[in-house]
């Protein structure tokens, strides 16, 4: 018994080369190829509007000099400059750099710049609009000044351009390149005298500094030495006591220099007590108060021979300190400040520059590009999760769940004459048909062999079919379901069934002039409603094989008309005298035609227009053919454009036309190759060897992945083995 029709869905079993074309970035790729206009047109946008900032903005140029940084000590002392880093000192740097963006700078060379020769040239170098406001005796106004100022500083900038050198670029940008270089050389020359002069400030204040501690200390010991004599003198005065009278020369000179000493040692007494021996607050009435008589320098004897060696101590270290901070002061004098002094002078002053920095052309058109690029392929992204349409045979299989039959591509024909019309009329006589036969001269190959897939799958060629009534119906108007009757139709006629072709749109029909047979009035509506005989209804197509029954006379209840007993009727005597009865139906979401008919016929095929119905109304269209028990056989995707296919089908569809058109030159009498006559032609024939190579890539990859092997081949769906 021959296996029934796959009415649900069934998975198709599919070849590890078609796992590899429809796997990994292939569907991306697919999508960027049908979102190629979206891409196209991010693209040249982008690249439109850096096309206009480069014509929109004004050049700006940049002129550069260098300046060499190094330490005092480097200039005086080589030796010791290697213990100077100063340059390894961020800080130092970010403060050099600072200083250069400084508001300070700034004024200081809008003063060197401020001549008369060179006020429009500052103005026009920064953009700013002369003013007429100022004084006869300026060259620019307070208001021209203030915005000069604040442009000045915003255009110098400094940098190191290496780490390893001890240069620094001070670089001033501007809109005139005749004046910049003259703003970087003044900048940089008022950047070495502010240096300079911040430099002479710190070396006035560390001598100051240096100075007033040597001041300090000298008064120091001034107060220690006089302490040290007037102890010396006592001790001596004592020793002398003992040994003489007291009208003794010694005796009466010692007793006349103790006091002179005590009353400079009270002038002094300030400085004594910041010393060590101040702290001795006992010992400080033995300094300023004299003792001159021999009772009195007995009792203390004992105490100025402890104070003695303290106060030489003392002096003998201040002695010390006062030379060391002394050479100090040489050093910073001879050195101009030690390490803090940083040296600057011009190495290589700014040229005009001879191009601007800004607008970068090359690279705005590079940005405009690869931002083109970007925003494309994110739009075409965003477009495609946002397009709900069936667009591919995987949309079919994933959503819809159905069988998918075949496809049939998009065909553009050119104008051709109206039925009716003679030969020789103007070219208004001639329009673009919305129809074709598969068994047209001028219909493409491979347009053919679509339908003669679509017919192979139906497996209508068999006598042990069990399908003998087709309903082909679609969602909504205008997806092609009367056209694909028709050649459904042709199709199976053309392979030796016999086949009635029936119109039971009865609202609006469309087959009568598809098959050219507009002259016909009479029809279905005419055998439900008068009880017409069928066979005086029927009439034969120019094809072989294939009978036609017109719609007839538009009824006014053309729903009642089809779910009456004398439809089952007619169809019963019709299965009798026909193989296949092919009937097209109206569409399922616009009335209920199309779901009485379902429901009487052994199998519904569904024809949905690639990009023009959104998922869920044909889901919806599915649902209600289901809801009155249609059996639906599977679907057909129509209109396919060439981007919306997976790249296989496509090359396999071209590789047929090629061996159709190959056949057809064989037998011409010259017997020439193909003739590639139009420019769609060569463009076809060039990109085929790029679409190959992707092809073995494909492949390559499939098997490097280790995907799973080809399965066993889908079984035909309609019970043939």
């Amino acid at each position: 018994m021959p296996e029934k029709a796959p009415y649900a869905f069934k998975t198709p079993e599919i070849t590890s080369t078609q796992e590899a074309f429809e796997g990994g970035v292939f569907p991306y790729l697919q999508i960027l190829r049908n979102r190629k206009k979206v891409i196209f047109g991010c693209v040249g946008f982008s690249l439109f509007i850096a096309f206009i900032a480069n014509l929109t903005q004004k050049p700006v140029y940049q002129a550069s000099v260098e300046v060499l940084l190094q330490s005092k000590e480097a200039k005086t002392v080589p030796s010791a400059s290697l213990n100077v880093p100063f340059l390894q000192d961020p800080t130092l740097l970010l403060t050099q750099f600072r200083l250069i963006r400084s508001p300070h700078l700034a004024e200081k060379t809008l003063v060197k710049l401020e001549k008369p020769e060179n006020r429009n040239l500052l103005l026009n170098c920064f953009a700013v609009r002369p003013s007429w406001k100022r004084k006869d005796s300026g060259v620019f106004s307070p208001k021209e000044r203030q915005i000069l100022l604040g442009r000045i500083q915003n255009s110098l900038s400094a940098r190191q351009p290496d780490r390893s050198v001890r240069i620094i670029t001070i670089s001033a940008t501007g809109y005139n390149p005749t004046m910049v270089a003259p703003l970087a050389n003044a900048a940089a020359e008022a950047y070495i005298e502010m240096n300079h002069s911040s430099n002479i400030d710190s070396f006035r204040q560390s001598f100051l500094m240096i100075s007033q501690s040597l001041a300090e200390i000298r008064e120091k010991i001034k107060a220690g030495e006089l302490a040290f004599q007037k102890i010396d003198s006592e001790i001596r005065l004592l020793e002398a006591l003992k040994i003489y009278e007291d009208k003794h020369p010694l005796v009466i000179q010692l007793r006349n220099d103790i006091p002179q000493l005590a009353e400079k040692i009270k002038r002094e007494i300030q400085n004594l007590e910041t010393t060590q021996i101040g702290r001795r607050k006992d010992l400080i009435p033995l300094l300023t108060v004299p003792s001159t008589q021999f009772e009195d320098l007995q009792r203390i004897e004992r105490d100025l021979h402890i104070l003695k060696p303290i106060l030489e101590q003392e002096v003998s270290s201040h002695k010390e300190m006062y030379n060391s901070i002394f050479r100090r002061l040489q050093e910073v004098e001879v050195s101009g400040g030690g390490s803090v002094w940083v040296d600057a002078e011009v190495v290589e002053p700014a040229a005009v520059p001879s191009k601007p920095i800004r607008p970068n052309k090359n690279l705005n058109l590079i940005l405009g590009l690869f931002v083109g690029l970007f925003l494309g392929v994110g739009l075409a992204f965003f477009l495609e999760y946002l397009d709900s349409s069936l667009r591919s045979l995987d949309d079919v299989r994933n959503y819809l769940r159905l069988f998918p039959l075949g496809i049939v591509p998009q065909v553009e024909f050119a104008p051709r004459e109206v039925a009716g019309v003679r030969e020789g009329t103007t070219s208004d006589a001639k329009e673009k048909r919305p129809f074709w036969l598969a068994g047209d001269s001028d219909v493409p190959l491979y347009v053919a062999e679509a339908y003669r897939i679509i017919r192979t799958n139906l497996g209508f060629g068999s006598v042990d079919s069990t399908v003998k009534t087709l309903q082909v119906t679609s969602a909504v108007k205008g997806e092609g379901k009367t056209t694909t009757a028709a050649n459904i139709a042709t199709s199976l006629a053309l392979a030796g069934s016999k086949i009635l072709l029936v119109d039971a749109d009865m609202r609006r029909p469309a087959l009568h002039r598809i098959l050219g047979m507009e002259n016909i009035e009479a029809g279905l509506s005419n055998a439900l409603a008068n009880g017409s005989g069928w066979q005086s209804l029927v009439v034969p197509t120019t094809t072989p094989n294939l009978d036609f029954l017109n719609a007839g006379s538009i009824p006014p209840n053309p729903a009642e008309l089809l779910s009456s007993k004398k439809m089952k009727t007619l169809l019963e005597e019709l299965k009798e005298n026909y193989e296949m009865i092919i009937i097209d139906s109206p569409p399922v979401i616009s009335v209920a035609d199309a779901a009485i008919i379902a429901s009487r016929m052994d199998a519904t095929l569904f024809v949905f227009r690639s990009g023009f119905v959104p998922r869920h109304l044909c889901l919806q269209a599915k649902s209600s053919i289901e809801s009155v028990n249609g059996k639906i056989i599977g679907c057909v995707l129509n209109y396919v454009q060439s981007g919306h296919q997976p790249y296989y089908y496509q090359h396999y569809a071209q590789q047929y036309g090629r061996y159709g058109e190959e056949a057809k030159s064989d037998s011409s009498d010259h017997g020439s190759p193909i003739q590639v006559s139009t420019t769609v032609e060569k463009i076809k024939v060039l990109r085929e060897p790029f679409f190959l190579f992707l092809s073995s890539i494909g492949s390559r990859l499939g098997e490097i992945l280790k995907w799973d092997q080809a399965k066993k081949e889908t079984k035909p769906p309609l019970g043939r083995e």
